[in-house]
């Protein structure tokens, strides 16, 4: 109920002046309040930013690639020597992580022993240094050299290096050899009249093998070695000065025995094949005062055993003049493959097959 401004008289709601004093009243319009809506802030959606961060990585990863990928070719070559006179041992540790290399008992053409190494492969447009390294040193101890070397490659961006390294050596010298590479192939050509002491040959992917000719005399241990890859070990009239252990051994890979002895030895051999994946084949042919036992084992798989002049069953098998004056011991392993046996004890016309 409104009331006269004046007065304070009670009014009439459709009243248009005070019916006691005459004072008009007053009439207002009050303006409706609407509160104001909150609207979401619009944002972009996100896969939006994902789309420009792979725009941004993309852009990376085409510069990088022009300027480090292997767009430029090269090639190398390298010859390092070394003359100590009056030395008659050779210690040798080498090292490379990837490469071929080659190991001869020949004379170099300067010195007693000597590095041939050859290259080729590309680098980055903007990379101006060649990615492989050589260091090569050496330091004599009365009549013993020793010398250290090492092949390093860089694969860095894509960097693609094939290395190859001969290393000849005097075979006059009594020889104690220490070669490992990483990825490549270890190979030793042995046909040279020579002695070896110590051999260790190791790859830890790739081929390791020995071929080892007539007149060569082992008077230590000898130890063929590669994770993944083949062992290939080939004796041809070679001879020993006293007993010693072969061992041979790949974890995944096959191992090849070539063995031909038709002379006494000047002592007996332990060998000892195995690989955890893979073949193992051994052939062997023996005469005159050499002899052999020959034991296989594997946990699946067969044995394959094709025999002339050697009595037993699979395994162990025994050639018919075994125990001789010298003598193969040899012992043949795989987890999971097959051993495949070819053995000749030739001073004999009896034979005999198993399978």
């Amino acid at each position: 109920m409104p009331y006269c401004r004046k007065c304070g008289t009670p009014l009439e709601d459709n009243a248009k002046i005070c019916y006691k004093c005459g004072t008009p009243v007053d009439t207002f319009t009050y303006a409706s309040y609407t509160p104001p809506i909150n609207r979401p802030t619009k944002k972009e959606p996100i896969w939006i930013y994902g789309i420009i961060l792979i725009a941004i990585l993309l852009s990376a990863v085409v510069i990088a690639a022009i300027i480090f990928m292997p767009f430029k070719p090269f090639s190398f070559g390298q010859t390092n020597e070394i003359d100590q006179p009056n030395v008659n041992t050779l210690n040798l540790n080498f090292q490379a992580n990837n490469a071929q290399v080659i190991i001869m008992t020949q004379n170099p053409t300067n010195g007693s022993v000597a590095f041939y190494t050859s290259g080729s492969g590309s680098v980055g447009i903007l990379n101006s240094k060649m990615p492989v390294d050589i260091t090569v040193t050496n330091q004599t101890s009365g009549s013993t050299l020793t010398v250290n070397a090492k092949i390093s490659t860089s694969s860095f961006f894509g960097n693609v290096a094939n290395v190859k390294c001969e290393i000849w050596l005097d075979p006059s010298m009594f020889l104690n050899l220490n070669v490992t590479t990483e990825t490549g192939q270890v190979t030793l050509i042995a046909n040279q009249s020579a002695t070896f002491g110590s051999l260790n040959l190791k790859s830890t992917t790739g081929l390791v093998q020995a071929n080892i000719g007539k007149d060569i005399v082992f008077a230590d241990n000898v130890s063929l070695k590669t994770s993944t890859g083949e062992v290939m070990f080939n004796m041809n009239g070679a001879n020993v000065n006293g007993n010693h252990t072969f061992n041979l051994q790949t974890n995944t890979g096959k191992v090849d025995i070539k063995i031909e002895e038709n002379q006494t030895l000047l002592g007996n051999v332990q060998l000892n094949a195995s690989t955890g994946t893979g073949e193992v084949d051994l052939s062997m042919n023996i005469d005159n005062g050499v002899g052999a036992r020959i034991e296989s084992k594997t946990n699946i798989g067969s044995i394959n055993t094709n025999a002339n002049n050697f009595s037993g069953t699979k395994s162990p098998i025994e050639s018919n003049n075994y125990p001789a004056q010298s003598n193969f011991l040899i012992s043949l392993k795989t987890n999971i493959g097959s051993i495949n046996i070819n053995a000749t004890y030739q001073s004999e016309s009896t034979s005999s097959t198993r399978n």
